[in-house]
This record gives structure tokens, sequence and C-alpha cells, in this order.
């Protein structure tokens, strides 16, 4: 008798019997219908569907013969799977190689036998598909043609079993995954125990790490064991010593099925521990390797590593990835946060009128006195510290936020935790969100010091000029009355010395005019009445107005009459005056015989009015600064111009409060064009 030779390839092919999951299984009527239908057409007792094990052959279908393995160096299917083609002998007695083999001597009393190799869809053979007779008999090239269709049939049936198992164990993996990513319970720590817990129930390994590599150290950051040793969080081990330098050397997933039977059974790992399975993924973190994450076992891995698990360990990582980044990001942002001053925030207002601090800083305690945790669940006791006489203040400006979708600016008074009433300002920007609540992201800072300041500094200007302006009409009446050589022809010099006198006083004048309104438009106490109107008559009245002043440094005024029958919402003083200090600005900063253009602009829901010069333009430096109050670009230029540093200041509080807008844009060295924008229509 000779026993069958092994297949060169025996090593894949046992790992693909293996995975196939065929082995031991009960049987199954699809490979018994075939079997069934072999024999019939064949007119044999005997047919089977034989696969070819390590030590033995296993058979998953077997018709007519009532044993479910034999030995494998006593199989005629030992020698089938060596060759592409059916195997064939028609007479068990007369072929050297079976004659006194026990399975002919004995039972089943072979005679006759043909077997077709099985495949699996990478070439490797299985087993076979054969047809067994106790009487000789032939078997022609038509017989082994219709036994290799049954075969494909049985292959078919194979691929069919792959695929389910493929699909499966896919759909299986993707599901532990999705509960992974989406249980956000509990802390970063806690979140990655429990995802390598699961993770390791699924590979089936004994432990699964996340580590740090560091400058040659590996440390464990979490770790989960099937089975308690002396793992734990925060040891570290020299990177050499360890399988994630063999990981580190080639920075993508690693899997080791046996190590004992790999080239890296030299590893001092191995040596020491002696892990015969491990499966890795690198994690990486801005581009560099932070770390792994891994799992080993003691025992090899039959079958090995597929490549749904490859694929689950790497996808694993990736969410550990984000994890670690996430706590690293929010770890930063908590310094920052913790740093700033006052209180960070989004403010919620729900579709059914109720609200909540879905997110606060720290800082909410010392505005509010309220935790985050309370204005989470409910944003009440918060309004509840407001002052009664700014809670519909308040209130009346979220509304109008969410209503229109514009930023939320507000000043107001907070009960402080020494029981008084402190100024706090909160600036916010709304967005809608799909349920219909709108969510505003902004900060409340505590101003009640600059409050007191400013307070202190409006009513000494007010003083000041008021206390000024009485005697300043005097003298510059009198100065106008020698100046104008009313009382009598003064020497050369001294009238030299009385106009430059008269002209100071005037600009002192304007200074204690200017310092007046601006008071008076941040108390709210400058007298305002907007209507519906036309605006080309304030456009004229405003050129002629300033008129002298035009003439005096022959700067000539273009005027575009492109929309001359246009109405809009405003404040015909104010607005003259705002037009006028954009025409005396454009006039001071041109040459002398430069022109200034006046355009207009109708736009959606405003109409724009553009004063354009060709002076130096307004440096970089100085735009963020240009509509504060006593703002200059150059104060020693500026005031050889007869320049309070006050005139943008007013014209933007008086466009504020008529409900519109004033901005600017210039290229440096070309000019600039400064506009006002007044709404069509009432505001709401």
């Amino acid at each position: 008798m000779r026993t069958p030779d092994r297949p060169q390839n025996e090593t894949l092919r046992l790992s693909a019997l293996e995975a196939a999951q065929l082995l031991d299984t009960p049987p199954e009527e699809r490979f018994d219908r075939i079997t069934r239908l072999a024999a019939t057409t064949f007119d044999v007792p005997i047919c089977l569907v034989s696969l070819i094990d390590r030590d033995r052959q296993w058979f998953k279908s077997c018709y007519g013969l009532g044993v479910r393995e034999t030995a494998r160096d006593i199989s005629f299917c030992g020698h089938a799977i060596l060759g592409a083609d059916t195997f064939v002998v028609e007479n068990a007695l007369q072929d050297e190689r079976f004659a006194d083999n026990p399975l002919v001597t004995g039972e089943p009393d072979i005679r006759f036998y043909a077997g077709a190799p099985l495949g699996d869809r990478n070439g490797l053979h299985l087993g076979t598909l054969c047809l067994i007779d106790r009487k000789p008999r032939t078997f022609s090239s038509d017989d082994q043609r219709t036994l290799r269709d049954f075969a494909d049939l049985v292959e078919r049936e194979f691929q069919y079993q792959e695929l389910g198992a493929y699909y499966a164990e896919r759909t299986q993996a993707l599901n532990i995954l999705n509960d992974i990513s989406l249980d956000s319970r509990g802390s970063v720590s806690k979140r990655i125990e429990h995802a390598l817990a699961n993770a390791t129930q699924y590979l089936k390994m004994d432990t699964a790490i996340v580590s740090n590599i560091t400058g040659g150290v590996y440390t464990v950051l979490w770790h989960h064991e099937r089975h308690q040793t002396s793992l734990e969080d925060g040891i570290t081990f020299p990177l050499e010593q360890t399988y994630c330098s063999l990981l580190a050397a080639q920075g993508r997933v690693l899997a080791i099925d046996h190590m004992a039977r790999s080239r890296f059974c030299d590893h001092p790992c191995y040596q020491k521990f002696k892990l015969e399975s491990y499966l890795a993924a690198p994690v990486w973190i801005d581009d560099e390797l932070f770390g792994t994450l891994n799992f080993s076992s003691a025992l090899p891995r039959r079958p090995g590593f597929t490549e749904t698990e490859k694929t689950f360990v790497n996808l694993l990582g990736r969410w550990i990835t984000d994890i670690i980044q996430q706590q690293k990001h929010t770890e930063v942002l908590d310094k920052l946060v913790a740093n700033a001053p006052g209180m960070l925030y989004q403010f919620r207002l729900w579709p059914d009128g109720h609200s909540t601090f879905p997110y606060t800083s720290s800082g909410i305690r010392a505005i509010y006195q309220i935790t985050a945790e309370q204005a989470a669940k409910d944003a009440s006791p918060a309004f509840e510290r407001i002052h009664p006489d700014d809670l519909a203040v308040v209130a009346d400006s979220i509304k109008i936020s969410a209503d229109n979708l514009t930023p939320w600016i507000q000043k107001y008074r907070v009960l402080w935790q020494d029981s008084s009433w402190h100024w706090v300002e909160g600036t916010a920007r709304p967005e809608q969100l799909p349920d219909g609540s709108v969510l505003w992201h902004g900060y409340i800072a505590d101003i009640d010091e600059r409050h007191r300041i400013e307070e202190m500094k409006s009513q000494f200007i007010s003083t000041v000029s008021h206390e000024l302006r009485t005697p300043l009409t005097s003298i510059a009446g009198s100065l106008g009355l020698i100046n104008s050589s009313s009382l009598g022809q003064l020497p050369e010099k001294a009238q030299q010395m009385v106009s430059i006198a008269l002209r100071n006083t005037e600009q002192l004048k304007h200074l204690i005019n200017d310092l007046l309104d601006i008071e008076k438009l941040v108390s709210g106490r400058m007298p305002m009445h907007p209507a519906r109107q036309p605006v080309a008559p304030v456009i004229e009245e405003s050129i002629e107005r300033l008129a002298p002043y035009l003439e005096s440094r022959q700067i000539q005024v273009i005027r575009e009459q492109a929309h001359p029958d246009i109405e809009a919402w405003f404040d015909a003083q104010r607005l003259s005056q705002a037009l006028i200090n954009l025409l005396s600005n454009a006039a001071k900063f041109s040459d002398e015989g430069a022109s200034v253009e006046v355009s207009t602009k109708l736009l959606p829901e405003q109409f724009r009015i553009s004063v354009t010069d060709h002076g130096a333009g307004i440096p970089d430096s100085f735009r963020s600064r240009i509509f504060q109050k006593f703002a200059q670009a150059d104060s020693s230029s500026t005031r050889g111009r007869q320049g309070t540093g006050l005139g943008l200041a007013i014209t933007r509080e008086i466009m504020t409060q008529m409900g519109g807008s004033v901005d600017f844009e210039s290229t440096e060295g070309k000019g600039a064009t400064f506009w006002l924008e007044l709404s069509l229509e009432q505001p709401l």
C-alpha cells in the first residue's frame, strides 16, 4: 500500500480548510442532495464529499456509508487532491497502490473509486467529491465530465459557505464597532476599556492593550485581560522587548498567526512571554506614531486572522485615535477656558419657549451663582438673577436675535455674590437648528468696573463741557469783534495774534460740541425723529452747508445723481450731521484742488451713500480703531488739520441709533471710501 504524499502547499491548504468552517459540522441537505443525485446518476452505492484534514479524511456528506471519517494515510482521496484532474481507480485489487489497503481488503470493500478535487476560490484542494463501488467498473471521459459538473456544484456551495461566513463576520464586526462608537457614556478611560473588552471577546484573544511609544519606551495606557495577570496601566517596557517594535518598523496593521513558526520566533518578547498570536494596528496622531492598539494570545491563531479581523482592529485603532485626539483637544480647550475672563457658553432656546445652557465654562458660577450642571437643565435660575429693570430688555433682545438670526449684544445688571448689582455684557451669534430651536455661541463678561469708569468719564466730560461752553462762547464773540476791526484797527502783529486765538477758540468750541454730542448719543439723550423720507435733499443740503470749507481748500465735490427719488428711514438732521462728518474728513485728508465723489447705491434692503477721496488712505494699523473715540491715525498730523478724533465715533452712534451702519474700504496711498447705509423700511 502506498501512503498518499502531502501537497507542497499543505500549510496553506490546511489553513484554508479551517477557514472554510466545514469540518465537524452537522450534515446539510445542500450537500446530501448532490451526493444522492450523483450516486443515482452513476449507479454506485457510495458517494462522499470528503475533506482532507491533517491526519484524517472527514465526510461532510456520506451517501451509503455509515462512518464520518477514516485515517488520511489509507485514504484514496489523499491521492486525489494531489492532481487537478479526476482521480480514477477502476479495480483496486489490480492496483499495487491500493491492493492491500484496509478499505479494499475490508469494509467498505472498495473496488472502484473516482474522485474529483474540490477547491476553494484560491485553487487550494480541500477534498473531493468521490464515487465508490464494490465491484470493478470502467469510467469514460464523459463520466469524468459529469462527475466534474457535480463537483462544481459542491464547490459553489463551498463559495456560498465562504461568502455567508464572510458577510456574517463583517456584519458582526461592524455591529460591534457601531456599538462602541455610539456608546458615549462615562469617561474616555471607561469608554476605551469597554471597547477593549468587547474587541477581546470578538477576536477571542487573551489580552488587549492601547500603548504609547515615546523615545524607545513602551507604556501601557489602557488594557483588558480575559485572565488576570500582573499587567497594569502605566507599566513600561523597553520598546525592543515588545512585539510593537515590529509594528513600529512597518507602520501598518501587523498580524502573526503562529509566532513559533514565523520569522520572528527569536524576538525577545516571544522568548520571555511565549505569546503565539499577535494582531495590532498603529495609532497615528498629527502624522506621528503615538502608539499601538494590539491583541495577543498564548495560543496560535487557527485558522489565521481574517481580513475582516484585520480591518476591525484597524478601524478600532482609528476610533481610539479620534478619542485620544478629542481628549487632547478638550484638555487644551479646558485650560484656555479656565483662563478666559467671564463666562463662555452655549444658550439654546427651544420651540416650546424653555431654554438651557448646553455648555458653560466655570465662569458661570461667578456671573450667575449657579453651576454648569444646573444651567444645562434649565436656564431660568440665571434669568432670575437679572435686575428687574433689565429683564424685559434682555428678553426682547434675545427674541429679536432669534427671529432675525442677528448677533446678540446686550449690557445689563445681575445680582452679584455680595448682593450688589453688577454690570455685565453679553455677546453671542445664533444659529438655527433643524428642530426649530436656536443655539447661541458667545461669552458674558463682568464690565462693572469699566461701566463705572465710563460713567465717571461721561459725567466729567459733560460737566467740563457745559462749564467751558459759556465762557468760550463769550471769548469767541469778543475775539470775533476785535478780529473784525469793529473796535478799531489793530497793529499787524496784534491782528495776527487775535486771528490765531480766534481759530483756536473755534476749534475748542467744535471739540466741546462733539463731546456733548457723543455723550448725548451714548446716554440716549440725543433727540431722534426718524421717518421714511427722500434722501437726495439731505445730500444736497449737506454739501451746501460744507461749501465754505470746501471752497477754502479748493475741493470739488462730484455728485452722482443716480437715485433722485429714493426714500429711506432716517432722521434728516442726524443724517446730515453724519454725512458732513464724512465729507469734511474726505476734504481734510485730500490735497488742495482735489476732488471728492459722492455716490449712491440701492441694495435689497438698504440704501448706501458713499464718499470717496483720493488722499493717503487708512493705514492698516489704524483700521481696527478708526471708529473709537479720540482715535487718530497720526496725532500730530490730525491736529494740524483741526480734527477732534470724535467725528467717526459720533457718526457710528448716529447710524446705529437710526438702524443703519457705517463702514469703509481703503487702499493705503490710494484714498478711501466711507459709506452710510440706511434701512429702506422702519427697522424691527
